[in-house]
């Protein structure tokens, strides 16, 4: 009876979002009250713990909704004075091959927004650029959607792995482990595991490409660019993979793209490993609608963001790249750990509030300057404002466009982090029963066994699936899996790497980014379609990541 009310908070919100298209805002609000009513009436928790649970997951859930809100607002401001189509001429110029455009705009440069930006922003972004070159609309969902992956666990500086730590502190406590060799160890494996299946991202994409245009000869087509391919695999996923190990967990989608970008640019331009055919769409169908797609996105004004827009001249290259460059920038600068920048900022506009209503493990520490929303997003936003000589007016437009963008994601965040929160302290309770993510665990480890990894990556890519967030994934089961685990003996850290993995690739087909970037290309009504594609390289690339976690830390 345990495990099933248990599984109830997390079951039925998925079951609601999927049988009855509830919202995840509401949905999640709607657990976290029957979370509640579950300590109360059957663990026999207090209702002072209960609160203070809730209000310290709120707490944390508005840390993760100020960088969203930032993100966002830098996104509609950069949309906004047409900066994006700069940059899309900018990619245009490269190469007219279009297996190549995939390698720079749909991985790397994704890759970039996704480490900047996460929360389904990079393929909304990617697939507009990508259909402005010429590509039809279902492609440049699938390929955008498909390079989206290996970076999100480091996605929004690092949001959906932060999270993930911040949700086991009470776990690690429990057990007396420490939790930054917890970290160091989930680091390590998570970027062994993702790095290995990840280098084959580029080709997956490109190959998914050239089958969904029926192009006869695709074998021989794909085989021309897989030295690239693997090449632009490579040169992310290293610079990737040591600065998480180097640096933390905020900074490697970024760094990787930094890297990557001018190396396979660079190749590129001096014609190495480029194939001497230039691959286009058959029948080059899509020539006329590439060619006037700047002009029709000039006259879009259907985006919230684009509410009372002008048409604006030409903006130069160096000016819409300045806005990326000074959050790289500032988040190396204030990240790096051999710098003082982190240290200093975080004695600044902080708050320290004792244990909630006297609640052991609920002390909550808060600086304002450490969190990414506000620096350097928030603070980049009004820089590039001032630089696109944008109206106080228009700013404020935005700000209350991004406000509503960002209103069912900071619903959903706070009530699932709340939920989790509750289920974690329902530890100390009158009925004598484990907390219920234990319990959950204890059901998992008797029906399972060892047996239990196979499905952990799923069970992490069910979670985005249906949320639509890799963090909201990591909330809803990564304590199942650290839980899971320590009752089977096996590796913590190892089943939370996984989880990330899953987590990461479950964006491939996740609901809210599916109709998210179907919307930025009209592409309405092929969300089931592009879902279906994409089912195939997530079980490839979840196969290949079971493989890649076996031969690294279980042979």
């Amino acid at each position: 009876m345990y495990i099933f009310l248990a599984l109830l908070p997390i079951a039925a919100p998925l079951l609601l979002m999927t049988l009855w298209r509830v919202a995840p805002g509401k949905a999640l609000a709607w657990s976290w009250l029957g979370t509640c009513v579950l300590g109360l009436a059957v663990w026999r928790m207090s209702l002072l713990r209960i609160m203070a649970a809730s209000l310290f997951g709120l707490l944390k859930g508005i840390d993760i909704i100020l960088i969203i809100f930032g993100a966002v607002l830098l996104l509609n401001i950069l949309d906004r004075s047409r900066a994006v189509l700069t940059i899309n001429r900018t990619f245009a110029h490269i190469s007219r091959d279009r297996r190549i455009q995939v390698i720079i705009i749909a991985w790397l440069f994704s890759a970039f927004i996704e480490g900047a930006s996460g929360f389904g922003a990079a393929p909304a972004l990617a697939a507009p650029l990508l259909v402005g070159l010429g590509f039809p609309a279902v492609t440049a969902v699938v390929v955008a959607l498909i390079c989206n992956t290996l970076p999100v666990p480091f996605g929004a500086v690092g949001i959906p792995v932060l999270t993930g730590f911040s949700t086991l502190e009470h776990n690690l406590d429990r057990i007396g482990m420490a939790h930054d060799v917890f970290a160091g160890d989930v680091l390590e494996q998570l970027t062994g595991i993702f790095a290995l299946s990840g280098t084959f991202l580029p080709l997956i994409a490109v190959a998914t490409m050239l089958l969904l245009a029926g192009d006869r000869h695709w074998r021989r087509s794909l085989l021309e660019i897989t030295p690239l391919c693997l090449f632009s695999g490579l040169a992310y996923v290293i610079p990737w993979r040591y600065a998480a190990l180097w640096f933390g967990p905020e900074l490697p989608s970024m760094i990787g793209a930094v890297v990557a970008l001018p190396l396979v640019i660079g190749c590129v331009k001096l014609g190495l490993m480029v194939p001497r055919r230039v691959w286009d769409f058959p029948n080059n169908e899509n020539a006329a609608s590439a060619k006037n797609e700047e002009q029709t996105a000039e006259n879009d004004n259907s985006s919230p963001a684009h509410a009372s827009v002008k048409s604006a001249p030409p903006m130069p290259e160096w000016k819409a790249w300045l806005p990326y460059a000074l959050i790289a920038l500032t988040l190396m600068l204030t990240r790096l750990p051999m710098l003082p920048c982190k240290a200093l900022l975080s004695q600044v506009l902080r708050v320290d509030l004792p244990p909630l209503f006297g609640v052991a493990g609920t002390t909550f520490r808060w600086s304002a300057l450490n969190n990414p929303g506000i620096l350097p997003f928030m603070a980049v936003a009004l820089v590039a404002a001032l630089l696109f000589g944008m109206r106080i007016r228009t700013l404020w437009l935005l700000v209350q466009c991004s406000e509503k963008q960002v209103r069912g994601a900071a619903i959903a965040i706070a009530a699932s982090v709340a939920m989790v929160q509750v289920m974690i302290f329902s530890d100390v309770n009158g009925a004598g029963a484990p907390d219920m993510l234990a319990t959950i665990a204890k059901g998992a480890s008797d029906l399972m066994g060892r047996a239990f990894i196979v499905g952990s990556p799923f069970i992490g890519m069910l979670g985005t699936f249906l949320s639509g967030s890799c963090t909201v994934s990591n909330i809803l089961f990564i304590s199942i899996q650290f839980d899971t685990a320590h009752l089977l003996g096996m590796s913590e850290s190892l089943l939370a790497a996984l989880q990330n993995v899953g987590g990461g690739l479950g964006c491939m087909i996740r609901l809210s980014g599916v109709v998210a970037a179907c919307a930025t290309v009209n592409a309405a009504g092929q969300e089931a379609r592009i879902i279906m594609i994409n089912c195939v390289p997530v079980i490839i690339l979840g196969v290949l990541s079971l493989l890649a976690a076996w031969l690294l830390y279980l042979s």
